[in-house]
């Protein structure tokens, strides 16, 4: 009965029943992505990013390929393809497995258009050469490689998969996801000299050791980027803002600057903004020193989306009568939505309520900065101010294991709330939901949490009914087909 049906309408209907776009989605995770609320085993409450939640999904649809593939051997012949369409490697000794089948069947690698390595540890009785020819093996398999993350830090291996990155999927590759030490920053750039299809570019780079300078010939080259339009850097990346302030970026509209904990030899990011900020509209930058915002935001004029940590020390806005800081020098009519790091000591939770007990002085000199920075986000700075989001996923944990704020900090909490509501400004968490709403208790009855349980328990049975029941998912999709033969007809 399977059989009746050509094979070409069969790849239509896996194709829609497994749509990659959340996937294969080009655009690079940023803080302003949604957090989701999840359990763990033990009964506690977690926060789970948007990357965690690509993985959860590849893993769902590998399930739900095999089932439906192990039904008989015409939908094997047919859908085996899908299953290497994206590849996720949590496990690294699978990669040998990996290039194995490649190898066996070349016709599986063309299909590939994502990569993602989340580890690269060297399992047993395998060697660190054996691994990289293996990984570099499957590169070049893959010649229509679209996406290609690699979260592990490289070391020495950076060279080989680079290299081969460059000579088989410089045609194709659109998105790179890559974490290096400062050495290698030299083949870093002669490496983005030669993928001049990049759209998306996410680099984490390690911090530098000694004061040599490792750029060598790469320090001259005048890079040019024309369809660059996201570019995300973390960790110790000052080299490489550097080089990058003279480069052309025609296209560039979103930027991200995390410098983690990184304190010392920041950048010049007003020359970089001078040459590059007047096409940005987002920008996202996440220190722990304090940047001149108003200089930033002058030579940002296209800006609509605004992230930086409120725990910074800035010049008081001597114009208002109230004290608060001086974050625009004009009104910025751009900008929609404003991102705040950090907070972790605004409501006296977590691990900033202990250090408090320690130092208090410290803690309170930060607090005032919170305050004073909030107090700036008017709409007499923003007019078209929408949306604030506390970003980060460890004040939120705090605050639900600590059930809300502490009492002393409540304060803040109502009056931050207050002026947000007198604006029409929505104040929300990094799950996207106003902030205050946590995840219920044991025995809680928030009919916002009922729904996402049900929703997470329909998804379940959906997908055991898939694994258990291979048949029935071949008449779901049989009656698909049905569906759509009749459309055209």
């Amino acid at each position: 009965m399977i059989a009746q049906l050509p094979a070409e309408l069969w790849i239509l209907v896996l194709h829609f029943a497994f749509d990659d776009d959340a996937m294969l989605g080009a655009a690079l995770p940023s803080s302003w992505d949604v957090s989701s609320w999840i359990k763990s085993l033990d009964g506690q409450w977690m926060l789970r990013s948007t990357q965690d939640n690509i993985g959860v999904c590849i893993r769902r649809r590998i399930a739900s390929l095999k089932a439906i593939i192990s039904t008989c051997r015409y939908l094997r012949q047919i859908g085996i393809e899908f299953l290497y369409e994206s590849i996720l490697i949590e496990i690294p000794s699978r990669i040998l497995r990996l290039c194995a089948a490649l190898d066996g069947n070349r016709r599986f690698g063309q299909q590939t258009k994502r990569i993602h390595v989340t580890r690269y540890l060297q399992p047993p009785g395998v060697s660190a050469e054996e691994m990289d020819l293996a990984l570099i093996s499957v590169v070049q398999h893959c010649r229509n490689l679209q996406t290609f993350i690699f979260e592990w830090p490289l070391q020495r291996s950076f060279t080989p998969i680079a290299d081969t990155l460059c000579h088989y999927c410089r045609r194709t590759l659109h998105t790179l996801h890559i974490s290096l030490p400062s050495v290698e920053l030299a083949k870093l750039i002669w490496t983005l000299d030669s993928l001049q299809k990049l759209t998306f570019l996410h680099v984490e780079i390690g911090e530098r050791l000694g004061e040599e300078n490792h750029l060598g010939s790469a320090s001259d080259i005048n890079l040019s980027l024309p369809r660059l339009q996201q570019l995300s850097l973390r960790g110790f990346f000052t080299d490489f803002v550097e080089e990058a302030t003279e480069w052309e970026f025609p296209r560039l509209s979103s930027l991200t600057l995390d410098f983690i904990n990184y304190r010392d030899e920041l950048p010049d990011i007003e020359a970089f903004m001078t040459n590059h900020g007047s096409q940005l509209t987002y920008l996202d930058i996440n220190c722990i020193p304090p940047i001149s915002l108003p200089a930033i935001l002058d030579l940002c004029p296209s800006l609509t989306s605004l992230s930086f940590n409120p725990d910074w020390r800035l010049p008081r806005d001597e114009t208002l009568p109230f004290e608060a800081s001086e974050l625009a020098r004009v009104p910025h009519r751009g900008i929609v939505t404003i991102g705040l790091h950090q907070l972790l000591y605004a409501f006296g939770v977590g691990y900033a309520a202990q250090y408090s007990k320690v130092d208090a002085v410290s803690t309170r000199y930060i607090r005032t900065s919170n305050d004073n920075n909030f107090a700036a986000l008017t709409k007499r700075n923003f007019p078209n101010l929408k949306t604030i989001r506390l970003l980060s996923r460890t004040l939120l944990r705090d605050l639900e294991m600590a059930n809300g704020p502490d009492e002393i900090c409540y304060e803040r909490w109502e009056r931050w709330w207050a002026q947000c509501a007198g604006q029409g400004v929505r104040l929300e968490d990094c799950t996207g939901a106003e902030l205050g709403y946590l995840p219920p208790q044991e025995n809680g009855t928030e009919a916002g949490s009922e729904v996402d349980e049900e929703g997470e328990e329909e998804e379940d049975s959906v997908l055991n009914a898939l694994q258990y029941d291979p048949i029935g998912a071949v008449r779901a999709l049989r009656l698909r087909c049905q569906e759509m033969s009749a459309a055209l007809s």
